[in-house]
């Protein structure tokens, strides 16, 4: 009994892993489990109490996690614009300067640096930007529904486990053993945390809908499900958040110009701001077609060889066997595999589709780019640039509709479910 419950005070110490993503807290865990483990020898009592207040917290933890989901959807987290743009005011002189380098250095040199030496340093002061954008909101959503989503799982075999150990508990607690009140008082918690996961998950699929709704694109929940089930879903929701932030910002720039339109040094500053958010833009979609070409596509070449030996292998097995039972399952396993690798030369599809959508997208972001800084360089009319801002809302939005993924409903569960079991085999070849 002492191992199979410090069995289970190692397995929910793992679950509590997936969904606590402060480093403070998961220190604490951390050292209470150590704890656990020093004691392991003592009493087992003692450990299923140190379990019960593992449960207990984590209960709460769950609870912050929804009511932080819950202010950001209530508008309570809404985007302080006045911090955000003068944090990014702070790096327009820099971006510019190395701006004004690039321009002038050739493609390849030895002895100076290059073009390509000056973006590399760009994006680096982008990548010190980017965060600044996102502040207080929710962009992660796919990993945090898959997180939620396996504690889930988790909990439902903790919750089969603790029902077996209660045909075999006492009536009666003691220092030495649990209960069977006690087990199933731990299980309602197991049942509570479920709810709460759950809860955590509608909310955060309700958001993203939420937030697509407010850049013009609709979606069910059965394709927000989709997107969020996909390897590259966070990289879709961090892009539409990108455009639903840098469209707020615009917005207020233009105000600002126009409140200020008397000042030509005033406008001017407000629109090296809009110029590093096109930066930021086209850096993003960079990134995003980096992650393909780098992780999601060698990932599947890894998942597709698996499948393919596995069908090998199977292959093999009937020839070496007479069991005609036998040969009906490694058949059967063969076809199952079979439709393994079709569903993954669609998902393949979707990520070259998606691919080819931003590429076509980062030449229409280049295109803005080049004509910001154009104007920004030479800029001598506030007018002007109030509005060429104002036309921004429009090209923002031409390039956000190249970028749109196309998520179409699964024709059946036994789709939807492979699917989703080759997202998770991406996920841990790409870990």
């Amino acid at each position: 009994m002492k191992y199979l419950f410090q069995g289970f005070a190692f397995s929910l110490l793992l679950v509590l892993g997936t969904l606590l993503y402060a480093e403070e807290e998961k220190g604490r865990l951390g050292d209470l489990w150590k704890q656990i483990a020093e004691e392991g020898n003592i009493v087992l009592k003692k450990s299923f109490n140190a379990l019960s207040k593992i449960t207990d917290q984590f209960i709460i933890d769950l609870e912050q996690e929804i009511s932080e989901v819950s202010d950001i959807i209530e508008g309570q987290q809404s985007l302080n614009m006045e911090d955000k743009i003068d944090s990014i005011r702070l790096f327009v002189e820099d971006v510019g300067e190395l701006k004004k380098k690039q321009t002038k250095a050739s493609s390849f040199t030895i002895i100076s640096k290059s073009k390509k030496d000056y973006r590399i340093k760009i994006d680096e002061v982008l990548k010190e930007i980017e965060p600044v954008l996102f502040d207080g909101q929710v962009v992660n959503y796919s990993e945090r529904i898959r997180k939620a989503k396996r504690g889930i799982e988790d909990f439902e075999e903790k919750k089969v486990e603790l029902n077996e150990k209660i045909i075999f508990a006492p009536e009666e607690s003691s220092l030495f053993n649990t209960s069977k009140d006690e087990l199933r008082k731990e299980i309602e918690k197991i049942e509570i945390l479920t709810k709460k996961s759950e809860k955590l998950i509608d909310k955060l699929e309700f958001d993203l809908k939420r937030k697509m709704s407010a850049l013009g694109i609709k979606l069910t929940r059965e394709q927000i499900r989709i997107m969020t089930t996909r390897i590259d879903g966070d990289d879709l929701a961090k892009s539409f958040a990108i455009f639903d932030v840098t469209k707020q910002i615009t917005q207020t720039l233009g105000l600002m110009m126009e409140q200020n339109s008397f000042s030509g040094s005033a406008t001017t500053k407000y629109y090296g701001i809009y110029v590093i958010l096109s930066e930021i833009l086209g850096y993003s979609q960079r990134q995003y077609i980096e992650k393909i070409d780098e992780i999601y596509m060698p990932a599947l070449t890894v998942v597709q060889k698996n499948i393919e030996d596995s069908i090998e292998f199977a292959k093999n097995s009937i020839k070496e066997t007479d069991n005609e039972q036998n040969k009906k399952i490694l058949e059967s396993n063969i076809e199952a595999n079979k439709f393994s690798l079709s569903v993954l030369g669609k998902y393949k599809e979707i990520l070259i589709g998606q691919r080819n959508s931003i590429e076509k997208a980062v030449e229409r972001t280049n295109e803005q780019i080049m004509v910001a800084y154009s104007t920004y360089d030479t800029a001598v009319n506030s007018a002007n640039l109030i509005n060429l801002i104002s036309q921004t809302q429009e090209s923002f939005n031409k390039i956000m509709d190249m970028q749109l993924p196309e998520i179409i409903p699964f024709e059946n569960s036994e789709l939807e479910n492979k699917f989703n079991e080759i997202s998770e085999q991406l996920l841990k070849a790409t870990s």
